[in-house]
Order: structure tokens, then sequence, then C-alpha cells
């Protein structure tokens, strides 16, 4: 995940927003044009800079999943999904920001606004898989890390959750 280089230093977390807001727009993805950009950010971020096969990126999950497309100056630069994956939990999954725009808390930015979402729906359990180098990142956004470290896709991760009745953002 790039969320971790996005913040601007590895293990610091999440670099405070800047103060002059650039020209972000964050929304579920509305039409075939954004998940398009959703799936090339994806492609660009796992499979071409971090070597995961295209086969594991696009796992056939995406339909069941809502997608968000993170926008600077009108130009893809982030995504993320999320999929229930039992009552009252859901997985926050494909945390991405495009190389060129990370070191500007967009990663901080994408998450806050998907757990604000979360959270107006009542989600009380939030999970999701990071990458162990991401792991800071996550802890400063409210996320517990849960478990030892495995590996997936051949990348080092942590299992994290959020518990959203327990202060989580």
């Amino acid at each position: 995940m790039s969320a971790a280089e996005d913040s601007g230093a590895v293990g610091v977390g999440p670099r405070p927003p800047p103060s002059e807001t650039p020209d972000i727009d964050i929304a579920e993805a509305a039409d075939g044009n954004d998940m398009a950009a959703c799936f090339a950010i994806r492609r660009e971020v796992f499979c071409v800079e971090q070597g995961v096969s295209e086969e594991l990126e696009i796992d056939g999950l995406d339909a069941e999943c809502r997608h968000y497309l993170l926008r600077v100056g009108g130009q893809s630069a982030g995504t993320a999904r999320t999929r229930p994956v039992e009552p009252g939990t859901v997985k926050v999954e494909r945390v991405a920001i495009l190389a060129r725009y990370r070191g500007r808390g967009l990663g901080s930015a994408l998450m806050r606004h998907v757990l604000r979402e979360l959270d107006g729906e009542s989600c009380g359990r939030t999970v999701l898989h990071a990458q162990a180098h991401s792991e800071t990142f996550y802890r400063a956004l409210g996320f517990a890390t849960e478990g030892a470290p495995f590996e997936e896709a051949g990348i080092p991760h942590v299992r994290m959750v959020r518990n959203s009745l327990l202060g989580g953002n």
C-alpha cells in the first residue's frame, strides 16, 4: 500500500493536512470512467511499482465493493475500496496514491473520508490488511494491530482493526 509513502515519512504517521488545501475531491466511483481510473491507479501502484500480479490484484471481488476515487485538480490521484465481510464489519482494501501525488497528505485525506462514511453508516468495526511499512500510518487513524505479521501477494502485512464505538476516528 502506498498510504505510508503518502504520509511523507514511513514509520512516522500521517503528515498533518497542508495549510492550504489543494483542489481535492473524494467521492464514490460513480460510473465506468471512475472505475477505469480506480483500476488504472491500482495497476500502477500495485502491479507496476510493487510487482503484484494482475491476477491477484484484480481479484473478482470488485463488484461487491464500494470504490472511492480521489482527484486533485480534476486528475485521478488515489483510490480505495470497502467491502462488507460480516455483519457490522467492513474491510478497507486497495488503498493507493499515485507516486507523483505522495507526500501531500492525500492518503490521510482519503482514509479519513472513507472512515467518516463508514462511521456515518454505523459500521461498528473496520478491518484492513496493511502492508507492514504502513502500520504506523494506520495506527494514527485509530487502527490497532491484531495478530502476527503475515505475507500477502509476497509483501509483509499486518491485520489491523478499528472499532468506531471505541473512538476510532
